[in-house]
């Protein structure tokens, strides 16, 4: 199972149904993808729900402009059949100047911009626009 398109997918299609919140089981990696949406502003806010107990959750708070949601659509790049990887010099930069490639880098996650600015290539996870 692929934790990061069931991510992205859940959030992707609790803006279709126009939900305000959504609740994710909690892995590291979910977390690091959401701090990312939230720093792009894809999202509005998260928090880390059930800390004392086994079952984790990440609750999301989604965020809507002007009554439509902020994020357009998004793209699954490297999965678990196919690993995509690209050197700092072929980072891509999106259909819009808002799009977020999701890097998977040596120093964690980041955006294209990050690791372009700290000379990193990585495995390209994901595009939201």
């Amino acid at each position: 199972m692929d934790s990061v398109a069931d991510l992205l997918i859940r959030i992707k299609n609790a803006y279709l149904a126009k939900r305000q919140t959504l609740s994710v089981p909690h892995s590291k990696l979910k977390e690091a993808v959401t701090k990312l949406m939230v720093s792009h502003r894809f999202i509005k806010k998260f928090t880390v729900k059930n800390l004392k107990t086994i079952e984790k959750s990440i609750e999301i708070e989604l965020l809507y402009k002007d009554k439509a949601p902020a994020l357009e659509n998004l793209k699954r790049i490297s999965k678990s059949g196919g690993r995509i990887y690209t050197t700092v010099d072929a980072l891509p930069w999106g259909k819009t100047k808002n799009t977020l490639f999701i890097i998977s880098t040596s120093q964690g996650l980041m955006s294209q911009r990050q690791a372009k600015t700290k000379g990193l290539g990585g495995e390209l996870m994901a595009e939201i626009w």
